[in-house]
């Protein structure tokens, strides 16, 4: 049994312990101690071993767009993602999708909630080693598009998307949001999740333009639905309402961003069950606003995860860098200098997301018969020297590339800048050569 030791140990759910050592037996956890005198399978040093990052929102096929789409507001920069989309096959998608895995395992990240259009990202998780959920997404607002002919398109997916289905990595779906799903597509998916079982990701109540369309019938949303003769009658309520009507908030919903949200829209979402996942630099860049963090925190049974959302709206997917700046959005927003603290940023990024996804029983923790999902984060170097406190150290100083070693059920899949199960040469070259914004020929 393979024993690691690290001058931090971060189990999550329990104290820190200075000077410790996880003991990995297979593809799980057998003890997490205090160091133990003599010597050790790997020793790591002045490190923070910790449980695996979850990234709960992401689309890994948009990793090669990053830099696309710039200084546009929410709308214009949707738009622009769909003009994106129609330039790419396959096997770009795929090598966009490997690109998103790669960066995922330097950065720490061991589990991945990924919305999917091209359908790419089932295979790329399953050979990258990376634990996730893929939410294939779905699209209709369109009263001309039968909603059996995508009911239909949307099974077949899912078949196949099955065939690659295991333990590690399952599937799901995901009613892209109320502005591209119409209520009698809400009608047939929700069902159908609920029958095969099917987790679900929904965008909510992420801009001020879909809020302008539900309250007030408004916007840009509004405008180009008439300009295209899509049938649009306004509920009067808000984005959260809305969802909630359509019954599409449930204990197995992901409800992605929820910046727009009231104090109503927050018990509404909490009595649905559904978990909420915060992804405060894409909401920053595109102007969507600072999310309620400290409601919904202070909100009993709330399950709260945090994500990158795409490098197409985000940059990166460091999820360091996500809790920093997702820590000091709320206190720079709300002029307090103690909350949140960089302890609830990292539990959201580890036990939050691992909750949000029904995972907390697996993965989120290091504790006995937990899998081996762990990762080992450097604390020597000069930026991050001294690493007096752990939680501080992560939040405020560390980084992605900090990252030393990724393991995933008892398995390394990085470690020190060689990855283990995909060919990064091979990918970063392609990532390079093959793509080209829409409009550079």
């Amino acid at each position: 049994m393979p024993t690691l030791r690290a001058r931090w140990v971060l189990p999550i759910g329990r104290p820190a312990i200075e000077n410790g050592e996880v003991v990995v037996a297979g593809h799980v956890i057998a003890e997490v101690r205090p160091a133990r005198s003599g010597p050790c399978d790997l020793d790591l040093g002045d490190a923070v071993l910790m449980p695996g990052l979850v990234n709960a929102h992401t689309h890994l096929e948009y990793t090669a767009l990053r830099g696309f789409t710039e200084d546009l507001p929410f709308f214009e920069w949707i738009r622009s993602v769909v003009q994106h989309k129609t330039h790419f096959d396959e096997k770009a998608w795929r090598v966009s999708a490997q690109l998103g895995a790669l960066e995922c395992l330097a950065g720490g990240i061991t589990t991945v909630a990924d919305n999917t259009d091209a359908g790419v990202t089932m295979e790329v998780l399953a050979a990258s080693g990376l634990r996730g959920v893929v939410y294939q997404e779905v699209f209709g607002i369109d009263q001309r598009e039968p909603v059996d002919g995508i009911l239909g398109a949307l099974k077949t997916k899912i078949d196949a998307h099955r065939r690659l289905a295991s333990d590690r990595v399952v599937v799901g779906i995901s009613p892209h949001a109320l502005y591209t799903v119409r209520p009698e597509l809400f009608d047939a998916l929700i069902p159908y999740a609920r029958e095969q079982g099917l987790p679900i990701s929904i965008h909510v109540a992420e801009s001020e333009a879909e809020t302008m369309l539900t309250e007030e019938g408004a916007g840009p949303f509004a405008d180009m639905f008439r300009a295209r003769g899509i049938q649009w009658t306004t509920p009067e309520v808000s984005p959260t309402q809305y969802l909630a009507d359509q019954g599409a908030l449930t204990r197995m919903t992901l409800a992605v961003h929820c910046v727009q949200q009231s104090s109503g829209d927050i018990a509404n979402l909490a009595r649905s069950g559904a978990a909420i996942v915060y992804c405060p630099k894409s909401n920053a860049k595109l102007g969507s606003g600072v999310a309620p963090l400290p409601q919904w925190l202070a909100t009993p049974g709330l399950r709260i995860a945090l994500g990158t959302d795409s490098a197409l709206s985000n940059n990166t997917l460091d999820m360091f860098e996500e809790m920093r700046f997702g820590l000091l959005a709320q206190r720079s927003s709300r002029k307090h200098a103690t909350a949140p603290t960089a302890r609830q940023m990292v539990e959201l990024a580890t036990l939050g997301g691992a909750r949000a996804l029904g995972l907390e029983h697996r993965v989120g923790t290091l504790a006995p018969g937990r899998e081996a999902d762990l990762i080992a984060v450097d604390m020597s170097r000069a930026h991050t020297t001294p690493a007096t406190e752990p939680y501080g150290a992560l939040v405020f100083a560390a980084r992605a590339g900090d990252v030393r070693l990724t393991m995933i059920g008892g398995r390394v899949v990085y470690r020190d800048g060689h990855w283990s199960t995909l060919d990064a040469p091979g990918i970063l070259d392609a990532a390079r050569t093959g793509f080209k914004p829409a409009g550079q020929g």
